[in-house]
């Protein structure tokens, strides 16, 4: 017993699939299970750079911290500012030129309070 779909048919299941894809997007999106990322989301909070350090050679750095504190999560470096005026617990992860993310070893402690 072979059931066949004629071209109508068809046409109209597919219809109906994308319109139940489009509904069920814009009912989760108004339900507020959809996250839209926003300008602040993707924000550069500093621009950093690789010290290369070869042997014999004097290294000149600032002698005053960076109020920033790197820290390992699930393989990646994530950094925070140690003051924070905000008193918001704010995290970022640490990106490269085409953000792709710095990875780490699991060796570097994250921090207890955040």
């Amino acid at each position: 017993m072979a059931f066949k779909l004629n071209e109508r048919e068809i046409k109209v299941a597919i219809a109906s699939a994308v319109l139940a894809v489009i509904v069920s997007v814009i009912a989760l999106d108004t339900n507020g299970y959809i996250r839209h990322s926003s300008a602040a989301d993707a924000s550069v909070i500093g621009e950093f750079k690789l010290i290369h350090i070869a042997e014999n050679s004097e290294m000149r750095v600032s002698n005053r911290p960076s109020n920033k504190e790197a820290f390992c999560v699930d393989g990646y470096l994530m950094m925070h500012p140690q003051k924070n005026e905000t008193g918001n617990k704010v995290a970022g992860l640490l990106v490269d030129e085409k953000s792709r993310p710095v990875t780490c070893s699991a060796d570097l402690p994250s921090p207890k309070n955040l």
